[in-house]
């Protein structure tokens, strides 16, 4: 209660005008969450790694407390700690390595850990003196971590023997799910549900069995499993062309204006002189660059959205500033919202076609949005 009073007169102590920040919409959200635990039937255990996917890891944690979560997943001992220091009561799974030293001594409640290959494992069950709650992570063909199906025999008899490893559950991960094509899922799904039987009668205790993440999730009745995890589609971008659930969404990166001024013919703009006028333009600056999540890869072919209308980038992005072509729209104004990126699917902002542009991946696009800029949930 203290902590909360704290942070509240600290916000209004040091309120200032953003001139960036990142709108969460609250109901894409749920909605997302609610659209895929309704398809599908299975418990959704929302992935909120890497600030939940630039989303903000507080901001989206907060929205979903009202859900019924069999877990929270998150990456790092850190973010763990951070959802305890605002009071944030869910189970957590830590997906990420975690060093000896902070599995030892947490103090943190209703947190497990995983264990990511037999060597841990092992080390584990000679050194840990005090019981914490795990996950085993099983490799079915990902060949990241994992215990292999020829270890996993000499896994469960170490467990349980050792009460101080109280497994609660077992995971494994997809490596192609988003391919409808691939030989290598239904061979994942075989070794897993092959491994879900051994470890339902060996270690009952490991009621929270799960396999799917937002890809995999079509795959949901073939897999003996307790729970999904749900990452990318929790945040409105489908994993897998063959999903046909309405997916908003849920972010938007928004701005001002920050100049405005003429370009003659011939004159250049930004570092390298990389666009050169040819006619009269106007021209305005926003107060974003890569530090900001705007991509180095949209020079000269992107473009942010100014009153809906699209506004092509300039020559190239620079750390904090990016040059658009506003000739437009005439009359912009120092100040005027800009849309830096789109929360519609069908803008050309929008965090798909960002990513397509940049040939990379949407998740690229979200997590490179720094944590330092502000999270409003709308």
């Amino acid at each position: 209660m203290l902590r909360k009073t704290f942070r509240q007169w600290r916000k209004k102590r040091f309120q200032y005008e953003v001139v960036a920040e990142v709108a969460v919409y609250r109901e894409r959200i749920l909605g997302n969450f609610r659209a895929f635990r309704d398809r599908y039937q299975v418990p959704v255990a929302p992935v909120l790694k890497s600030n939940a996917y630039g989303h903000g890891l507080k901001e989206v944690a907060e929205i979903l407390k009202s859900e019924t979560l069999p877990f929270l997943c998150v990456d790092s001992y850190f973010e763990a700690l951070t959802l305890r220091n605002e009071g944030l009561g869910a189970n957590i799974l830590i997906l990420g390595y975690t060093p000896f030293a902070n599995v030892a001594g947490s103090k943190l409640p209703n947190v497990a850990f995983s264990i990511l290959s037999f060597g841990e494992l092992e080390y584990l069950a000679t050194n840990l003196k005090q019981p914490r709650l795990f996950h085993l992570e099983i490799d079915t063909g990902m060949h990241r971590h994992g215990i292999r199906s020829e270890k996993l025999g000499d896994a469960v008899t170490l467990i349980k023997a050792n009460g101080n490893l109280r497994l609660v559950g077992a995971f494994s991960h997809f490596a192609d799910a988003g391919n409808a094509n691939s030989a290598l899922t239904p061979e994942q799904i075989g070794k897993w549900n092959e491994t879900a039987k051994i470890l339902k009668s060996e270690l009952p205790s490991a009621q929270l069995l799960h396999h799917a993440a937002t890809a995999g999730s079509i795959y949901s009745e073939r897999i003996d499993a307790t729970a999904i995890r749900l990452g990318l589609g929790l945040y409105g971008i489908s994993g897998n062309r063959e999903e046909k659930l309405e997916l908003s969404p849920a972010l938007e990166l928004r701005t001002k204006i920050a100049s405005v001024h003429e370009l003659e013919p011939n004159e250049s703009v930004g570092y390298g002189a990389t666009f050169t006028a040819d006619k009269k333009m106007r021209i305005a600056t926003i107060p974003l660059g890569y530090f900001e999540g705007i991509d180095l890869r949209l020079s000269g072919k992107g473009a942010v959205l100014v009153r809906g209308l699209p506004c092509p980038i300039l020559g190239r992005v620079s750390m904090n500033i990016t040059s658009i072509d506003v000739s437009a729209i005439p009359d912009v104004t120092i100040g005027e919202p800009v849309i830096a990126i789109s929360g519609e699917k069908s803008a050309p902002n929008s965090v798909q076609n960002i990513a397509a542009l940049c040939g990379t991946i949407p998740y690229e696009i979200l997590v490179r949005i720094p944590s330092h800029l502000r999270r409003t949930v709308i």
